[in-house]
């Protein structure tokens, strides 16, 4: 855990810094608003969801999870409504089938001219058994989407610790919820309410002061209005263990893995209630129990028999929707191995000049290659040089709006121009094509970070492509809006 420090982030998320790579996995804004904004949201998968089409999701850089959260926790959501329905019909299927059978007992031994009818409706009418069974069983029918998700990261202890990670509730929230809202015509409602989000900022960054450096310098956001909405649902973490400990068995919770869980400075930043969990299930697995985890197991018996939402909806149905993939390696070999076609692609990577060998024309074409005629791409970045990128493998590109402000806040590509909503303008083109366009080659998908910044940089001084500024004064000079006319 050394590499590593953890931070409050606005929206009552936990944010990582890495010590290695001198970077922020997350905005001081909050990690699940970013992962609900930048990625869930602009990918549309709401149309997809619950007509009966299996979707694939490539995560790359899963850090400790919070894209693939987020989207789990949209599905479930979404399909809530749908799966409770579907278990009422369940019953009634069940209930209907035992009633016909119990039926047919008794007419069989009742009536010698028993002639397979089974049921009587309300004008006395004969029905086929096949054909009532039939019709209830087509509502029956599981029209709910099967999301496949796999997920790569480098770092297996990352992987390991993203079912832990708590969330809390914001100041602003708890607010919230003690004052009615009625009382929000009043100055002072709103006076406190900004005085809360402030002392939420000012409490979020305990932390080194380098980190403190690295969210100012990246981000810059309205701290006054948090969105509540973005939340993780409860069953997600308990997915992600069940998924976990298929993979890792006895080695999930290791020996090391349990130490930095114990260390007092990140206790806080856990869930005790998920590693109680994560204990159980593994000693489960592998059939032992002891006294240590009794209390993992009868919170899991709770869970499932008593808690009113596991009654209206089974977290096994819920489990149902997802099959989580693992892959801790670099990337780039990762990818190499993967044979899918992905309906969604979410690249959330350290910057480009950070990790430049996932930024790459060689790596996004292998990206290209793995998206579905439908799919899109979607990451943070609104850089000239990684919308250049992929334009260079013939993907259309356009730009992730606030749906609040309207601002631009990432970047979406697809094979196919309709998934574009908002394409870029003559001006965002015209910038790809400067200096600052010009991107990183990796070409045998092995080169370090070092090579590939260091032949970028020898491009860049041989270039007689514009400059970047001297692009922006030359439009400025012929009075043209740099947000004018889309391509």
């Amino acid at each position: 855990m050394r590499d590593y420090e953890f931070y409050y982030t606005q929206d009552g998320s936990i944010g990582l810094y890495s010590y290695a790579d001198d970077d922020v996995y997350h905005s001081k804004y909050g990690a699940l608003t970013e992962a609900w904004e930048k990625f869930i949201l602009p990918s549309g998968i709401s149309k997809n969801l619950n007509q009966g089409k299996d979707l694939k999701v490539l995560d790359i850089c899963y850090g400790v999870g919070y894209n693939t959260k987020a989207l789990m926790s949209y599905v479930i959501n979404t399909d809530e409504k749908l799966i409770i329905k579907k278990n009422i019909f369940q019953k009634l299927f069940l209930k209907i089938k035992f009633k016909i059978k119990k039926f047919k007992k008794f007419f069989k031994k009742n009536n010698k001219q028993y002639n397979n009818i089974v049921s009587i409706d309300n004008d006395n009418n004969l029905v086929d058994e096949e054909l009532l069974l039939q019709s209830i069983e087509s509502i029956v029918q599981d029209n709910t989407s099967k999301i496949s998700i796999d997920c790569l990261e480098i770092k297996d202890e990352l992987v390991k610790l993203s079912p832990f990670l708590k969330t809390f509730n914001t100041p602003q929230e708890i607010f919230t919820k003690i004052i009615p809202r009625i009382f929000d015509c009043f100055d002072t409602y709103w006076i406190i309410r900004k005085k809360l989000a402030k002392f939420a900022l000012d409490i979020s960054l305990k932390n080194r002061e380098n980190i403190t450096e690295a969210l100012n310098l990246k981000y810059n956001n309205d701290y006054d209005v948090i969105d509540s909405e973005y939340k993780i649902h409860k069953f997600v973490n308990y997915i992600l263990i069940d998924s976990l400990v298929d993979k890792y068995k006895d080695e999930y919770l290791d020996k090391e893995l349990k130490n930095k869980l114990r260390k007092r400075e990140f206790r806080k930043f856990f869930d005790k209630d998920m590693i109680k969990y994560a204990k159980f299930k593994q000693d489960f697995r592998y059939n032992f129990m002891s006294k240590f985890n009794l209390g993992a197991f009868l919170h899991n018996i709770y869970y499932d028999n008593l808690s009113e939402r596991y009654e209206k909806m089974k977290f096994k149905e819920a489990a149902k929707l997802f099959k989580l993939n693992f892959y801790v390696n670099d990337a780039r070999k990762s990818i190499l191995s993967l044979n899918s076609q992905y309906d969604y692609v979410f690249l959330d990577a350290f910057t480009y000049s950070k990790a430049p060998e996932l930024w790459t024309v060689e790596f996004f074409a292998e990206i290209y290659k793995r998206l579905s005629p439908l799919g899109v791409l979607m990451t943070y970045s609104n850089s000239a040089q990684v919308r250049n990128t992929l334009l260079e493998n013939n993907f259309y590109v356009g730009k992730i709006l606030d749906k609040k402000t309207g601002k631009c806040i990432g970047t979406i590509a697809a094979k196919e121009k309709t998934m574009i909503e908002h394409p870029l303008t003559s001006y965002e083109m015209g910038l790809c094509n400067t200096k600052a366009g010009i991107p990183y080659h990796d070409y045998n998908l092995a080169s370090t970070r070092e090579v590939i910044l260091k032949n970028r940089e020898n491009e860049f001084k041989e270039s007689d492509l514009m400059t970047s500024s001297k692009y922006l004064k030359v439009r400025t000079s012929k009075n043209e809006d740099t947000n004018d006319d889309e391509w």
